[in-house]
């Protein structure tokens, strides 16, 4: 598994040798578990798509979502923890003011400047 999270480009070799592991790993597995323990993902690996992914696309890596999911998790985070789930911009806030969203569009915006580094250039040129 180690070659999928490769950073770089697989070479036809490696991509052969990881069906081989793979090969060997899902004739163990199924002789354990049988059809009963197949997933998703062990099938995946097991019926070649993983390598036809690999041989196609050169690299894996870059379509990883981790990134977006921890992202996610910021959010849910700001969501839960600072939105009250009601929208609540004030307690004497009209109905019309309030806002589920608004906590999280502006802890959105936040980390998009971060990460774009537009954020760093603004601080940058503002303290110079």
């Amino acid at each position: 598994m180690e070659l999928v999270r490769k950073r770089g480009e697989y070479t036809d070799e490696e991509i052969e040798r990881f069906q081989d592991h793979i090969d060997v790993f899902f004739v163990e597995y199924m002789k354990e578990t049988g059809v009963e323990g197949v997933t998703n993902y062990i099938h995946m690996l097991g019926s070649g798509h993983v390598k036809y992914y690999m041989a196609v696309q050169c690299n894996l890596y870059k379509y990883s979502q981790q990134g977006w999911e921890s992202l996610n998790a910021k959010f849910k985070q700001v969501f839960f923890s600072h939105t009250q789930r009601g929208g609540n911009e004030g307690r004497n806030a009209e109905e019309t003011q309030r806002s589920y969203l608004h906590s999280v569009i502006k802890a959105f915006q936040r980390e998009l400047l971060w990460i774009s580094g537009d954020a760093k250039a603004y601080f940058r040129t503002i303290y110079a």
